[in-house]
């Protein structure tokens, strides 16, 4: 069975998530996956002005701004939660073409959504023509509340997937 993600770790037992019979369960997990995207495009609707291509642009540019430090373990311990704010100089900024490129979305409709994410305070333009996330904005209230209410999203998706035999854990010792 081919894993589904990185090994993760739960208390002091490691293992991994791994797939079951996927094709038997298709559907169902077609199912449930859509269930979970819809929750989560409640969320960014609520969030970014009902406008997904906004929250798809303004999303494109956070994870290209701490892209490369994730890559780097000491960046990634003193980032991994949203108590640490990541200033201008710990992003790297994205431009609208390659927002483009990622997202799929025209140019010209990702530079208007780009400026109008700078006019909400949720993005800072570091040098001409190229985007970071405004400090301090994964702090903001609403956006910590909705985090949280999309991890519960992700936590309810994979015990669903659980529950209904879509994967199972696998002990680090059995694999």
């Amino acid at each position: 069975m081919k894993p589904l993600a990185t090994p993760a770790r739960a208390g002091r037992r490691s293992g991994r998530l791994v797939s079951a019979d996927f094709k038997g369960d298709s559907r169902l997990f077609f199912y449930l996956l859509g269930t979970f995207i819809a929750r989560l495009d409640r969320e960014r609707r609520g969030l970014y002005e009902a406008d997904l291509e906004l929250s798809s642009v303004a999303i494109t540019v956070g994870l290209a701004a701490i892209e490369p430090g994730m890559r780097d373990a000491e960046y990634r311990a003193k980032h991994r939660s949203f108590d640490s704010v990541i200033g201008l100089a710990g992003q790297r900024a994205i431009n609208a073409l390659s927002v483009s490129q990622a997202t799929g979305i025209p140019r010209e409709t990702v530079r208007r959504k780009l400026k109008r994410l700078v006019e909400l305070g949720l993005l800072a333009e570091q040098s001409r023509g190229r985007y970071v996330t405004r400090p301090g904005v994964p702090q903001r209230p609403e956006q910590t509340a909705a985090f949280e209410r999309g991890m519960g999203a992700v936590v309810a998706f994979m015990n669903e997937c659980l529950a209904n035999g879509l994967v199972r854990w696998e002990n680090d010792r059995e694999a």
